[in-house]
Order: structure tokens, then C-alpha cells, then sequence
């Protein structure tokens, strides 16, 4: 039931209650009332305002009766907004009595005490709502962040994992749902985790490869074909000597077989240079170093290397200096192809923790649109080998900078093999 519902049933209630009691009372419409010959009636009348439910009203061309004659409902105690929602419409009416001099009273139903019973169950009702709204809104507030902190877990460990981290872990969550997507990623991250290392191990494997099959290439250039190019320069000497009198002809073949050979060889020591540089086995990374920046500036004219080595580094183990050697020569071969730089600057230093700074003022690159034709791949391989991070900086018309971090560690060459 509605409360306008209830209002007027309170109101139909009246009107049957009031008028059986007008009827016992025997008072007619055609009753006299004059307030000057009987006060007494007047003031019973006006005691009448006093019940519940009742509103007297005396309508008069003569007297004005305030005592009885304010609307009802201004004394509701009630908001206007309620009361106006839910006032009839209409006064209903119960008896209405016309004296010989005129006046009319009226007696209406006055359903104020029911409005204001009502809205006190009302505001009631409002307050508690409110309350377990409240209630209702820290609670789902406090799950909200709750889960959102959940979430956040997930989202930095997915962070990690973009950026090759598989170490972290996702904890179990409360939120059943949380808990199986969490269970998933952890089982992702196991997995790449696993490739990852399995791909690092690879790439130790095949650079050390690599480098053995570069010495033993070396080595063979060194002991086959170079001593051939020295024994066929040889002979073209002995030759051009003893013909050069006799047989002119036979002496200037001789002299060019010579000039072919010492070509040839040259060849071979310069490919013997690139496969295995002798001047790092026989005096250590600084004087190697120095030599390819020194050798790399006379064939680039319009670009000058600058070289600082704050240390010396021909103590580092074996594997270090080669993959060091490695990562300059492929950062100098990068810097030549596609910087079009002016200056670049390279420095080494550091003890325990060996920093690498390699800079250039040239074009730069977009770091998301890497390709594989940029040569940094094997330089990240390197640097995985030598067990370091690496850090890029550059975008279009910056240059680029890399920053390379290693440990100097004595048990780098059993680690990098045993992997």
C-alpha cells in the first residue's frame, strides 16, 4: 500500500468516526451560532482544532476567526517538498453547518498528524538507505582498491615481462578470478623465463664458437697461406735477381708476382686482423682499442673518434676483452653505415663494475623501429655474454648513446662455458 493510500484511508476513517458522532449529538445544518450571545460554543468549537485529525474553518462576512482559520497544513512538521507530495488534492469535507446570521463552518479531515507519523517513518527510512549506502560505498571502495592493488601487481609484473624480466612473480590473490589469471601468467613467465635462459645459453654457446673458429681461421691463415705468400714472394725475388740480366722479360714477372704477393699478403694480415686482432693477445684491449680508433679515423675522414681509457684493462679475462673488442668494432662498423656522424666519443672505465659509454652526434633512430640492419643485436648478445645491461638513448636528430655495464668477475670464463 501506498502512503497516499494510507492518508486517505486515515482520512475515510475520520470522516466515519466524526460523523457518527454528529448524529449522536444530534446537531443539525440549521444550528444557530452567534459568537456574541454564545461565546461558549465558540470556544468549544475552537477546542475541537486540539483533536487529532480535525481542521475547523468558519467562514464570515462580519468576524475574523484566526483561532481556527490558518491553513492545516502549515503546521505540519514535516519538508513542504514531502508535504506537497502527498496532501490530497482535495480538502475533504466531513460537516459543514450555515448559522441564521450567515457564517458557515465547515469541519474537514486534517490527515497532518498521519503526514507527519509518515514522514517520520519516511526520514527513517532515508537515513538508514543513506547509511547502508555509505556502508555500501566504503565497502566496495575498499574491495575496489583492494582489487585494483591486485591488479596493479599483475600490470607490473607484465612490465617486467616486456622489458625481458621473467624473474617476478604474481602472489595469490583473494579474488578467485585474480587468482587463476594470476596462476596463468606465472605459468607464462616460468616458460619464457625458461626459453629465455635457454636462449641466452645459445647465444654464449654460439659466440664462444664463433670466436674459437676466428682463431683457429687466424691461425691457419697465419701458418698456411701466409708462410705460402712469403715462400711465392720469395722465389719471385730469387727469380727477378738472376734474370734480371739475361732474361728482362722473365725479371718484370718476377717483380709483379713479387708486388702480387705482397698484396696477397696484406690481405691476409688484414683478414687475419679482423678474425683474431694479435695486438690483443700480444699487448692487451688498451693498445687494441687504440689501434682500431687509430686505423678507423685515417679511413673516415669526415668523422674523428675520440677514445678515453681510464684504466688498464689488459688484466680483464680472456672472453671479456674479445667480446669488449667485439661490441667497439661493431659500434664503430654501426656508427659508419647510418649515423652520418661528425664526432664520437667512446669511453672505458670502472674497476670492479667496468662502464662502457659509446656516443655520437649523428641522425639517431626511433629505439621503438630497431631493426636487425642496425647491428645491435650482436652487440646485446655480447653484452648478455659478458653477463651486463645495456642502456640506449637516442631519438631523430639526437644521436645516440649507449651505456654498457659489466662485472669484472675472475670466474667469467668458467660461467660463460659452463653455460
Amino acid at each position: 500500500m501506498t502512503t497516499d493510500d494510507m492518508i486517505l484511508d486515515e482520512v475515510e476513517s475520520i470522516q466515519g468516526l466524526f460523523d457518527s458522532m454528529l448524529n449522536i449529538a444530534e446537531l443539525g445544518s440549521d444550528s444557530p451560532f452567534n459568537p456574541q450571545s454564545d461565546p461558549a460554543f465558540l470556544s468549544e468549537l475552537v477546542a475541537l482544532e486540539n483533536f487529532r485529525h480535525i481542521d475547523i474553518r468558519i467562514q464570515s462576512s462580519g468576524v475574523d476567526y484566526p483561532q481556527v482559520n490558518a491553513p492545516a497544513r502549515n503546521s505540519i512538521d514535516a519538508p513542504t517538498w514531502f508535504i506537497s507530495m502527498v496532501y490530497p488534492d482535495e480538502d475533504i469535507q466531513i460537516r459543514s453547518f450555515t448559522q441564521s446570521n450567515g457564517d458557515v463552518i465547515s469541519i474537514y479531515a486534517d490527515p497532518g498528524d498521519e503526514i507527519e507519523a509518515i514522514w517520520f517513518q519516511v526520514r527513517a527510512s532515508i537515513i538508514s538507505t543513506l547509511l547502508f549506502m555509505m556502508l555500501m560505498f566504503i565497502a566496495i571502495t575498499f574491495l575496489t582498491r583492494k582489487w585494483m592493488g591486485q591488479l596493479n601487481s599483475i600490470m607490473d609484473v607484465l612490465d617486467n615481462v616486456e622489458e625481458g624480466d621473467f624473474s617476478r612473480r604474481i602472489p595469490n590473490f583473494s579474488l578467485p578470478e585474480l587468482s587463476k589469471v594470476g596462476d596463468r601468467i606465472n605459468r607464462l613467465t616460468s616458460t619464457l623465463g625458461a626459453s629465455k635462459s635457454e636462449n641466452e645459453r645459445l647465444t654464449r654457446k654460439s659466440i664462444v664458437v664463433q670466436e674459437s673458429e676466428r682463431r683457429h681461421l687466424a691461425q691457419e691463415l697465419h701458418d698456411s697461406m701466409g708462410q705460402s705468400v712469403s715462400a711465392i714472394k720469395a722465389i719471385a725475388v730469387s727469380i727477378a735477381d738472376r734474370s734480371k740480366d739475361s732474361d728482362k722479360i722473365s725479371s718484370d714477372s718476377a717483380r709483379n708476382i713479387e708486388k702480387i704477393a705482397d698484396s696477397t699478403y696484406t690481405s691476409v694480415r688484414n683478414m687475419m686482423t679482423s678474425l683474431r686482432p694479435s695486438v690483443l693477445d700480444e699487448l692487451g684491449l688498451n693498445k687494441a682499442l687504440r689501434q682500431m680508433v687509430d686505423d678507423w679515423n685515417v679511413h673516415h675522414e669526415d668523422t674523428f673518434c675520440r677514445l678515453v681509457i681510464e684504466e688498464d684493462y689488459a688484466t680483464l679475462h680472456e672472453d671479456q676483452q674479445i667480446n669488449l673488442y667485439r661490441i667497439v668494432q661493431e659500434a664503430l662498423t654501426n656508427i659508419s653505415k647510418h649515423a652520418k656522424a661528425e664526432s664520437v666519443s667512446i669511453k672505458l672505465s670502472g674497476n670492479e663494475i667496468v662502464t662502457l659509454f659509446i656516443v655520437d652526434d649523428g641522425t639517431g633512430f626511433e629505439i621503438k623501429k630497431v631493426t636487425k640492419n642496425m647491428g645491435l643485436t650482436g652487440i646485446r648478445d655480447r653484452v648478455t655474454l659478458l653477463q651486463g645491461e645495456m642502456q640506449i638513448d637516442t631519438k631523430p636528430g639526437n644521436g645516440v648513446s649507449i651505456q654498457i655495464e659489466f662485472p669484472r668477475i675472475n670466474s667469467f670464463r668458467r660461467r660463460a662455458h659452463d653455460g
